[in-house]
């Protein structure tokens, strides 16, 4: 028998060439078993409103029913708090309105759709994830492993530590208590890498993962669910799914 060659429209092949995926393969996410979620840092500076209408265009045609565009505003605020040296109501101030910029430019981006890909969209703030009981109770248990697992901690603080020299910021390296703070930011994402996000009655689990370095946090959400980590073992107990995670790189 001849092997079948399977030629992808040329849109398709320019995003996909830039996909990672993590957990399940391009043919099970192109059969529609998968609810969608993008998550968007409002740090990322090349995150355009051509780019977010390519990532709708993309998870509308292969998502299973709707596609959740997720904007971390809250959980920037750190980051304007150590980078910036903001105040706190400075930093929140901050966060919000840049939030408020990525909510706009999605809503653009949205608007651009077919009629009937744009009501699958729906956009949240980082304040609607967070009220999930169930993402605060895997929120905290990750976060007294990250006080009481040292294998754990040095995990996060890896990842902390590469983006502050990733930003040439390296005399933030010197505090203790300036990482630990870092390291709230990657608690917080953490629980939907894992297990996806629970909204308005729908499980969104796969994440789009826009990404302009290879940071490595994909292969560790792995490895927590390989029970390679100190905590895994009762960690997988508390989640209640499993997410795929799709790195896309930005040009």
């Amino acid at each position: 028998m001849k092997e079948e060659t399977v030629a992808l429209p040329k849109w398709d092949y320019e995003i996909e060439r830039k996909m990672r995926l993590f957990g399940a393969t391009s043919q099970q996410v192109s059969e529609k078993k998968y609810n969608i979620f993008i998550g968007v840092s409002i740090s990322n500076k090349k995150l355009d409103e051509k780019m977010a209408y390519d990532y709708l265009k993309w998870s509308v045609k292969n998502t299973k029913e709707k596609v959740a565009v997720i904007i971390a505003d809250e959980l920037d605020i750190v980051n304007f708090e150590i980078f910036s040296s903001y105040s706190s109501n400075k930093s929140k101030r901050r966060a919000e309105k840049a939030g408020e910029e990525f909510k706009k430019i999605f809503q653009k981006a949205a608007s651009k759709l077919q009629k009937q890909d744009q009501k699958k969209v729906i956009i949240y703030k980082w304040s609607d994830v967070k009220k999930s009981d169930h993402y605060q109770k895997v929120y905290k248990y990750l976060l007294e492993s990250y006080l009481k697992m040292p294998e754990f901690r040095l995990g996060v603080l890896f990842f902390v530590k590469k983006y502050i020299r990733k930003r040439g910021k390296t005399k933030i390296l010197e505090s203790q208590e300036k990482l630990d703070k870092l390291a709230m930011y990657i608690l917080g994402e953490l629980p939907t890498l894992l297990q996806g996000i629970y909204l308005d009655g729908i499980h969104y689990d796969i994440c789009i993962y826009p990404t302009y370095f290879a940071s490595g946090m994909s292969q560790f959400v792995t490895d927590i669910w390989d029970g390679e980590l100190d905590l895994s073992k009762e960690l997988i107990k508390k989640l209640k799914g499993k997410a795929v995670l799709v790195e896309i790189w930005l040009d």
